[in-house]
């Protein structure tokens, strides 16, 4: 219920550290409204005043680097040695953004004598940013970037279970920004809901599940607002013979354990060939088994707990199901579970092991289903036809990673694989001035790059006659 309030929970340890309430109806509205009344000023301020101020807004994040570490690692689980790039990543963002405040836009078109033509972009209003739990800050920055730099105002909604390191955002945006140009809610899909049928809210960018996409679609749509939407994603990892195996099998593992599988884009699926099959999986679940569980406060932790106990219930649900199935499930040595074995206070958190199954049949939820969790689906293959339709067996079309030293095959794969981003011997690369997205049930919409803009901007076209009736000058 709206305005309800909620307990923030370490999911590290169980452990409630905060209460945060919900944003009321009124509070939903009243916040949107001062938006609106405060877009007309921060689009007029101009380009470069945008710019110096986004700048201003990276420079007070950068200067708060520590407490963004601490706030993401008690609120999403992640361990503090990998917070760090994710608050400098948010930081480059603030950055890119700005400078394209000041980069030209629209174009001046052939027209009749007498007459000019071009068009030009202008901002939408108020822009909602619905942000997950897996990486709070840094989907906040990439959305509160793009929409800022191009004029609009900015009312942000953090997942539930993360709002802190957003909040701390917004503080920050007070120093930085114009009243009201930088704001939050906060509360569950209720809240979410509300924003999306406020008429003064012109545009949502939202991130997260599928499921919960299409309600965003839908209840945008009401209203006709400009809706983008990066979402789940069932993404493969294709290896053949001739790759460098031991480079693809590292990033297999980190590309299915990283944030401990809590990743969109994370490769969940591994499509190997036959001929290497064996070797190559052992090779990725010793690697897997190899890394760190543990306190998220220890610099060596690699493997946080995951975000809710319902998310370790639904990845325990799908690997027993596999395995009633007759897979061959792959834990840790020592581990025979989903549920690892750990010493208080961890024990009260939510920590899963990595687990590795192997030849999943097509009808199981490991195969088909975004899981959200260190769980690594594998399948072989023979030929390149066989190896593209099994990574096209999903309904999703966020990322896809192949490896090969083959040139000719990289660039049939690279026509013909579905995904909005692809990698060929690498895995994960993302840079704030290349635009990112997905295909097909992983959404639509660019996040980061040249084209943010059209999720922000309105295109014009614009036609001014000079002399009317005469001809033009002359």
């Amino acid at each position: 219920m709206i305005g309800k309030g909620r307990e923030l929970t370490d999911p590290a340890t169980g452990e409630v550290y905060a209460h945060l309430p919900d944003s009321s109806a009124v509070e939903c509205a009243r916040t949107v409204r001062l938006a609106a009344g405060a877009f007309d000023g921060w689009q007029g301020a101009g380009p470069r005043d945008r710019a110096q101020r986004l700048h201003a807004l990276a420079d007070l994040v950068r200067g708060r680097r520590a407490d963004f570490v601490e706030l993401e690692r008690r609120g999403a689980g992640k361990p503090v040695g990998r917070i760090g790039g994710e608050v400098d990543f948010a930081v480059r963002a603030l950055r890119w953004f700005a400078e394209q405040a000041l980069r030209p836009a629209g174009e001046i078109h052939p027209s009749g004598p007498g007459t000019r033509a071009y068009t030009d972009r202008v901002p939408l209003g108020v822009c909602a940013a619905i942000v997950p739990s897996n990486y709070p800050l840094l989907m906040a920055a990439w959305k509160v970037g793009g929409a800022l730099a191009y004029g609009n105002t900015v009312v942000v909604k953090p997942a539930p279970q993360t709002p802190l390191s957003v909040r701390l955002l917004v503080e920050l945006g007070r120093e930085a920004l114009p009243a009201h140009v930088l704001s939050a809610v906060y509360g569950g899909a209720e809240v979410g809901r509300m924003l999306c049928q406020l008429p003064e809210v012109a545009a949502v960018s939202f991130t997260g599940s599928t499921e919960a996409g299409r309600v965003v679609a839908a209840n945008c749509g009401r209203t006709v607002k400009r809706v983008s939407l990066e979402l789940g994603g069932k993404n493969p990892l294709v290896v053949f013979p001739d790759a460098d195996l031991d480079a693809a099998a590292a990033s297999a593992v980190e590309a299915f354990t990283g944030n401990s599988g809590q990743m969109c884009v994370g490769a969940s699926r591994l499509i190997v060939h036959e001929s290497v099959h064996d070797d190559f999986v052992r090779a990725v679940a010793a690697r897997a088994a190899a890394r760190p569980l543990g306190p998220t406060d220890d610099p060596r932790t690699e493997l946080g707990p995951l975000i809710t106990r319902e998310a370790v219930e639904r990845i325990t649900s799908a690997v027993l199901e596999a395995v009633t199935e007759g897979v061959q499930a792959l834990f840790p040595p020592g581990e025979k579970d989903v549920r690892p074995d750990l010493d208080a206070p961890l024990s009260g958190g939510n920590y899963v092991n990595p687990v590795v199954l192997d030849e999943v049949p097509d009808s199981l939820r490991a195969w088909r289903e975004e899981l959200f969790g260190p769980v690594l689906a594998v399948r072989s293959f023979r030929t390149e036809e066989q190896a593209l339709s099994l990574a096209h067996d999903t309904e999703y079309g966020l990322s896809a990673s192949l490896w090969t030293a083959d040139a000719g095959r990289v660039e049939r794969f690279a026509h013909r694989l579905r995904a909005g981003m692809l990698w060929f011997n690498t895995w994960g690369d993302t840079d704030e001035h290349i635009s990112v997205g997905g295909l097909g049930q992983s959404g639509y919409g660019r996040e980061l790059g040249v084209h943010a803009v059209e999720q922000y901007t309105h295109t014009r076209a614009v036609w001014i006659a000079h002399g009317v009736g005469s001809g033009g000058p002359g």
